[in-house]
């Protein structure tokens, strides 16, 4: 049998040959795809019947014409980056340009051009083979898929929580770009290392149990994970299982950073126990302002005639000396009943502007025992600039000789006294005296500012001091705390608003001696 090749080919067979052939012309009509033939000029020098019937193009309008006239109405050959023709006459095989165009009814449309080296018998490059395939439909849904993954990539990173999706080995396969805000770690950093690197083995086995035994869903698990800088970070996980064909091939997880939260849940806890403490001051504040009006008065006629019959009596007389008593404990009473009134608020009250630091230096002046300091060594660390206030001078610099007076005794006259004055990052005034004693025992911490408490032996303290002193700085609008206590010594800080709360400035507005009633209406 003589082939067609045995029957066609001459001693050196020519591009023009090739394509004249009947074998080779039966055979490129037959390709499945829209097909040309170009010689080394780039001019069509055949094209098969489905390329004109796609392209919708006579015979005569694409023979000898050059292909990018053909295919796009160019002047001049397309760029060498967009053309692989070259490539395929240099012998290349493999060499596709992507075409992309409108059509007639403007719909964007995509083709791969394949060129191929047209090679003769003996290996010479004759022209170039091209085929077209239309994949437009395949460019439609690349182009879909990007634009749903570029989506569902915007919609995890616009979550608040961080998504971890891992395999059923524990290996991380995709991260949304929340972690580097909560564990501080760019998403390809934990692409492809384990779960156990960010969270306690034990955790993981208890969402993978809890996973297995509800169904394939986890949901509100509090557990650890470990940011970048080894802070652990308290977080809520929901987590499920992933499924392909029914069975589980990996998991995702939704993690949210509980700080801020635990936070929120520590101040309002805090809150909680100011409401009730307030609320407990104040059932004792009404108890104290009654109390002390009832003794108000017998221990005015106690003093008075004590005085009376101190003054009828020779100087000698031996009954001087227990008068001399009976004044003194009288005096301490009338002390405690003023103490009742300030802390039950029943006591008259001066708004005006003060500078802090110089109120607490008014206090020291005032505490006339020089005594008190004989073997305290004292520093003081004012603010350069007056910390502007407003307030009542007189409980202010009590609260400040209580908290003085209180710090020397707890280093039981010896020691070091620190005062400092400034102005916090939120704007409040702030004064803080700490003493070098022995520190306050956590048991009494919290109990500290309750009225009548205290750890002072009987007869050395009335327990009002701080009880009164948190009370004075809360109508200011302040606040008083132990900052710090233990065997170094303890801190208490005060810290007050420049204006003075609206309540204070109503009491003093309104205050009267004598209208108790009507403070307490006025919650006062």
């Amino acid at each position: 049998m003589v082939t067609p090749v045995e029957r066609t080919q001459p001693t050196e067979i020519t591009l023009d040959d090739l394509v004249q052939d009947p074998w080779y012309r039966s055979a490129f009509e037959s390709l499945p795809f829209p097909t040309l033939v170009l010689d080394s000029h780039m001019l069509v020098r055949q094209a098969n019947q489905r390329f004109l019937d796609h392209y919708r193009l006579e015979r005569q309008a694409v023979i000898g014409q050059p292909c990018y006239w053909v295919f796009h109405r160019f002047a001049q050959q397309c760029p060498p980056d967009q053309c692989r023709f070259a490539d395929a006459m240099a012998g290349r095989t493999g060499c596709v340009n992507l075409h992309h165009y409108r059509n007639p009814r403007g719909e964007q449309v995509y083709e791969q051009v394949h060129l191929s080296p047209l090679l003769a018998p003996n290996g010479s490059v004759l022209g170039v083979v091209e085929s077209i395939s239309d994949v437009t439909q395949a460019k439609r849904l690349e182009q879909s898929l990007t634009e749903t993954n570029e989506f569902l990539g915007r919609l995890l990173d616009s979550m608040v929580g961080v998504v971890v999706a891992a395999d059923l080995a524990g290996n991380i396969e995709f991260v949304n770009r929340n972690v580097e805000r909560v564990l501080g770690y760019r998403p390809a950093e934990l692409i492809g290392r384990s779960l156990r690197s960010i969270a306690p083995d034990e955790d993981l086995r208890r969402v993978r149990q809890l996973l297995t035994e509800h169904g394939g869903r986890a949901l509100g698990v509090r557990t650890t994970i470990y940011g970048k800088n080894g802070e652990e970070v308290p977080v809520r996980l929901n987590s499920s299982f992933v499924y392909r064909g029914g069975v589980p091939a990996g998991t995702v997880g939704i993690l949210t950073d509980l700080r801020d939260y635990l936070k929120m849940e520590d101040h309002l806890v805090q809150a909680r126990m100011q409401v009730v403490h307030s609320e407990k001051l104040a059932r004792l504040g009404r108890m104290a302002a009654g109390i002390a009006h009832e003794l108000n008065n017998p221990l005015t006629g106690i003093t008075v005639y004590t005085e009376l019959i101190k003054e009828s009596l020779e100087p000698d007389h031996p009954a001087q000396d227990d008068l001399s008593a009976i004044l003194e404990d009288a005096q301490r009473c009338r002390d405690i009943v003023r103490g009742l009134l300030d802390y039950s608020r029943q006591s008259p009250i001066v708004v005006e502007e003060l500078d802090l630091s110089q109120v607490v230096e008014d206090a020291f002046r005032l505490i006339r025992d020089d005594a008190l300091f004989l073997h305290v060594r004292v520093e003081r660390d004012y603010a350069e600039q007056p910390l502007v206030i407003h307030g009542d001078s007189r409980l202010l610099r009590q609260v400040f000789i209580n908290l003085i007076t209180n710090a020397v005794d707890a280093m039981e006259r010896r020691g070091q006294l620190t005062v400092r004055t400034y102005l916090d990052p939120e704007g409040l005034r702030v004064a803080e005296i700490s003493d070098s004693g022995s520190g306050i025992r956590p048991e009494d911490v919290a109990r500290v500012f309750d009225p009548f408490f205290t750890t002072k032996e009987v007869g050395k303290g009335t327990g009002l001091g701080l009880s009164v002193a948190y009370g004075v700085i809360n109508r200011h609008g302040g606040d008083i705390a132990v900052t710090e206590t233990g065997p170094a010594g303890t801190t208490f800080r005060v810290r007050l608003p420049q204006e003075a709360a609206a309540e204070l400035n109503d009491y003093a507005r309104h205050y009267r001696p004598g209208d108790a009633g009507e403070i307490q209406e006025i919650g006062l």
